[in-house]
């Protein structure tokens, strides 16, 4: 990842998500808006997430991979992603997922377009 902050950040947990995730990655990665860092949270996976997470890790350097040493479940490793956020928005993302095209330019614009809703 550039030094550049990045206008969001899309934080999504996994946990033995193997069936769908490399689906939930793609749509993630081929959206219109490209001002984005993902932040993929292995939750101690024991099938082979973590090597498809680290797939395209290799070939996006927009992903940001973190690995939990144990199962903390989905709402804390959510929050240890949210922790490390860098973007000025955050986008959450479940492993099972697929986002829209212009999924994260549309909720850009709008959230920009109406600096009077904070959720």
């Amino acid at each position: 990842m550039s030094s550049k902050t990045p206008l969001v950040s899309v934080v999504m947990p996994a946990y033995n998500a193997e069936k769908y995730i490399s689906e939930a990655i793609e749509s993630i990665l081929n959206q219109t808006f490209k001002d984005f860092e993902f932040i993929i949270i292995n939750d101690a996976s024991t099938d082979s997430t973590p090597n498809i997470i680290d797939k395209y890790a290799r070939l996006d350097k927009r992903i940001i991979v973190l690995n939990n040493e144990r199962n903390l479940n989905v709402a804390k490793s959510r929050n240890r992603g949210i922790e490390i956020a860098k973007g000025k928005y955050i986008a959450t993302m479940d492993s099972d997922d697929r986002a829209l095209p212009d999924r994260l330019k549309n909720q850009f614009e709008f959230l920009e377009s109406n600096k009077d809703i904070a959720i």
